[in-house]
């Protein structure tokens, strides 16, 4: 039932009725493994994805998350979703030290697994500063030249807040987007690793 209740372009078109939810699996919850990330998308490599992946440990373990937590997810979506991940190494923390570069990084790399796992896109290519969003999305089947059929994708971090701060960093990156407003589709993602959750927002 989860896969088969999958996002595509046309749904997250401004035609599409926002008010509509993703319901739980009646399988039970599904499960996001951030080792995955190591695969890449189009427009990720192994090695980022690697690297997204051991961000979003550091920043899960920062607020004393274990293997199998539940993360909510909200917003134009309701499901939850198990997450798994490798055990940061004392090197890795070292690396990811950084609380605002490693909760940046760690949202990019759960924010992916989303988009792969609640939609029909994939992420095709990083968009240039000044956009006003963080990513190209195009369809997983048939990733095609850049503005044929694409969509746009904002991500935020949070590393601990609240549920008015993260309605209202979703409401910011929305509004920020709209500089590079035009027909294309948008999904705005914010991560928070405190509970953790994520709020999905699509325009």
């Amino acid at each position: 039932m989860a896969r088969g209740m999958i996002l595509g372009l046309q749904s997250i078109s401004r035609t599409t009725a926002m008010g509509s939810k993703r319901e739980k699996p009646d399988k039970g919850i599904e499960a996001l493994h951030l080792k995955t990330l190591e695969a890449g998308t189009p427009g990720i490599t192994s090695a980022f994805g690697e690297s997204l992946a051991q961000a979003a440990s550091v920043c899960l373990e920062d607020q004393e998350h274990r293997n199998g937590t539940e993360m909510l997810v909200d917003g134009d979506f309701e499901i939850s979703f198990y997450l798994f991940w490798d055990e940061a190494s004392d090197q890795t923390r070292r690396c990811w030290a950084n609380p605002e570069v490693a909760t940046e990084h760690g949202a990019y790399g759960i924010a992916t697994l989303l988009v792969l796992n609640l939609t029909e896109l994939t992420i095709v290519e990083r968009s240039r500063r000044g956009t006003g969003f963080d990513y190209w999305l195009g369809p997983k089947a048939n990733p095609k030249p850049l503005f044929q059929g694409k969509a746009r994708l904002e991500v935020s971090g949070i590393r601990k807040g609240t549920d008015v701060a993260i309605r209202s960093r979703a409401r910011e990156k929305l509004k920020q987007t709209e500089r590079s407003n035009g027909m294309l589709p948008t999904m705005v993602i914010v991560v928070e690793f405190g509970a953790p959750r994520s709020r999905v927002l699509k325009r």
